[in-house]
């Protein structure tokens, strides 16, 4: 038996299908399938059901399960132990970031990178669900939400504060005016079901019960292009909303909602020059970003109530109080944070 064989067959019993499957694995349905009846016929028992909803484990499936993933974490053991002795600033390194992020964060400042980094190979994989490090889905992610288990490294990189925004035409049809209370007459753009517990789904929930949904998608990316297009009103990131003409503040982040960002490598890679390369580039677009939020806060835009004293918190206060910068601390995983201020 190959571990290749364990590879398709984990696929299939995480996802429930040959298709999806296939594209997880970047090879054709019927490879998959081949590969699945392949191993069935060597261990002499059945391991899924097909059915219509797709492909579910048997009994037998999952105690076989249980231990191809035991050789997985093997693997990729052996694989991140390879790459972690790794000292030259060279390779392959998978970036995993919401789309928003990716899009007005990141993306704007490779070129930059590839100068400092000619021999490494970013690939930028952009979706809203948290990838799994741990299965090489990635090898550094930017999360809205720090880890609370798992064997990673973590270090805060900074803040993405979003408002709620409308294009200047739908703010004028519907006589809405900055600072509104009363969201009950909007549409509003906001996530389809499945993502209702990310960026702005909540705060929509709890702040515009009474509101008709305009559109909903999966896109941050769809978000902005809808609202800025006067579909209904959107929560938007200050640093790219704030800067748009067509676009006016209905409310700032101070009531709608600041995202801490968190970059997470596994302990395994965080030593790989090319990993090492990376994280630092994150960090100094966490500097950046605490420079532009400044700006937009002296300009009085959609952060621009929020203060440097107040977004910044506690710890800028107790610095400025002692007149001397506050000390990391350490994260749960023995690794200071990085913190702005």
């Amino acid at each position: 038996m190959e571990w290749d064989d364990l590879k398709h067959f984990l696929a299939v019993s995480r996802s429930g299908s040959l298709v999806k499957a296939a594209r997880a694995l970047k090879t054709s349905a019927a490879t998959v399938g081949r590969r699945i009846a392949e191993l069935e016929r060597r261990l002499g028992a059945r391991l899924f059901e097909r059915k219509q909803t797709g492909y579910v484990l048997t009994e037998s499936g999952e105690a076989i399960r249980l231990k191809a993933e035991e050789v997985e974490e093997a693997v990729l053991a052996v694989e991140r132990e390879a790459l972690g002795r790794d000292l030259r600033p060279s390779g392959k390194v998978r970036l995993a970031a919401s789309d928003d992020i990716a899009t007005h964060l990141i993306a704007p400042n490779l070129p930059d990178f590839q100068r400092r980094f000619p021999d490494i190979a970013l690939e930028l994989v952009v979706r809203m669900d948290l990838v799994n490090l741990t299965r090489r889905e990635a090898d550094i992610a930017v999360r809205g939400i720090r880890p609370a288990h798992g064997d990673f490294v973590v270090r805060r990189i900074g803040s993405w504060p979003c408002g709620l925004y409308a294009a200047k035409s739908y703010a004028a049809a519907h006589n809405l005016e900055p600072g509104l209370d009363d969201l009950s007459k909007i549409g509003i753009i906001t996530w389809t079901e499945e993502y209702a517990h990310v960026r702005g789904g909540p705060w929509f929930a709890e702040h515009a019960r009474g509101a008709a949904v305009a559109l909903a998608s999966d896109s941050a990316r769809v978000h902005y292009a809808a609202c800025k297009a006067g579909i209904g009103a959107a929560i938007l990131p200050c640093r790219v909303a704030d800067r748009d003409p067509d676009l006016v503040c209905l409310l700032p982040s101070a009531r709608v909602l600041s995202v801490e960002l968190w970059e997470v490598v596994h302990r395994d890679l965080v030593r790989t020059a090319r990993a090492r390369a990376v994280m630092d580039f994150l960090a100094d677009l966490g500097r950046q970003l605490r420079t532009i939020i400044l700006l937009l806060a002296q300009s009085l835009g959609c952060a621009g109530n929020l203060s440097s004293r107040s977004y910044f918190g506690p710890r800028r206060r107790l610095a400025e109080q002692h007149g001397a910068a506050a000390q990391p601390q350490e994260t749960t995983f023995g690794v200071p944070d990085l913190v702005l201020i």
